[in-house]
């Protein structure tokens, strides 16, 4: 038998998925494998919008004039949800995650390996993308299937461009604020601290009666602007577009992305508990030593 005959016989080479892809899946199942993740991140904006939507059921059809839009209870209170879910995801989300990972020196160690910073910040977003999605896409279908929500289809373009440009407002002031936290016991109280109170005073699930210097910077905050965004495109009646809200985001989203890469660390500069610095080692043996010595 010759040669080529019996390298046509070989099977074809099976291609390794490249280095991105095996980062997309491994980000994929250390998320949706931590019960702590799915419980925060995933089911509580899902609990949230039965909550919610179940204590104004009996009102869905009624119309609330907000703003320049008239819009139903049932929408009001699904577009507050789409605008917290989303926070939650990409801002809350993307916050702690960087954070706690930074601290632990997960971010460190990729580093000394071949991969690139691209693929592994690349990964992370596209995980956290496509757990806005599914988040997103289960509420929408509590919402159509049991809250009363209805969607003028001549909307839903306008729908995915507000909720679009929120994630790219949102993951990238999430990277920025992951360099506030200085461990990762710190994380999780200080990016919530920040995360709850900019959710709800964005309006989206009841209009709190502000005065006008707090609402003046209530309207001046990230969230604001996406809820004016997904309450116009679930309206039915108002202005589809609202322009100044458009900027606001993409300001937002400017100031996050100059931030976090300016001043992104890929090392804490304080190590976990209980792991010491090696020159902190160092400086506490030779003062035991000099102490042994003086004893004797």
């Amino acid at each position: 038998m010759s040669t080529t005959e019996a390298g046509a016989r070989r099977s074809p080479r099976t291609r390794r998925p490249s280095s991105f892809l095996l980062h997309v899946d491994g980000e994929l199942k250390e998320f949706w494998r931590s019960p702590i993740t799915l419980a925060f991140i995933v089911a509580m904006p899902v609990m949230f919008y039965v909550g919610f939507g179940l204590a104004f059921r009996s009102q869905a059809d009624e119309i609330r004039l907000v703003g320049e839009h008239e819009i139903t209870q049932a929408n009001l209170s699904f577009g507050g949800i789409l605008g917290f879910a989303l926070m939650s995801v990409a801002f809350a989300n993307v916050a702690i995650g960087l954070a706690i990972r930074r601290h632990h020196g997960l971010f460190k160690r990729f580093r000394t390996t071949p991969v690139s910073p691209a693929t592994v910040m690349g990964a992370y977003l596209v995980n956290t993308l496509l757990t806005a999605v599914i988040v997103l896409g289960v509420v929408t279908a509590i919402g159509l299937l049991g809250m009363g929500v209805t969607i003028d289809p001549a909307r839903i373009p306008q729908l995915l461009v507000a909720l679009m440009l929120g994630f790219v407002c949102m993951a990238p002031l999430g990277a920025a604020v992951s360099l506030l936290p200085p461990n990762a016991d710190a994380a999780v109280p200080m990016v919530n601290g920040i995360f709850f109170p900019a959710a709800f005073l964005a309006g989206g699930f009841v209009i709190l009666p502000l005065g006008d210097a707090v609402s003046a910077v209530v309207d001046l905050l990230p969230g604001r602007p996406l809820t004016v965004l997904i309450q116009g495109s679930l309206s039915e009646a108002g202005p589809v577009w609202d322009w100044p809200s458009v900027w606001l985001l993409s300001a937002w989203s400017l100031v996050g992305t100059v931030v976090a890469l300016r001043w992104f660390r890929w090392a804490s500069e304080r190590e976990p508990r209980g792991f010491g610095s090696a020159k902190r080692r160092a400086e506490t043996s030779e003062r035991e030593d000099e102490g042994t010595e003086a004893k004797g």
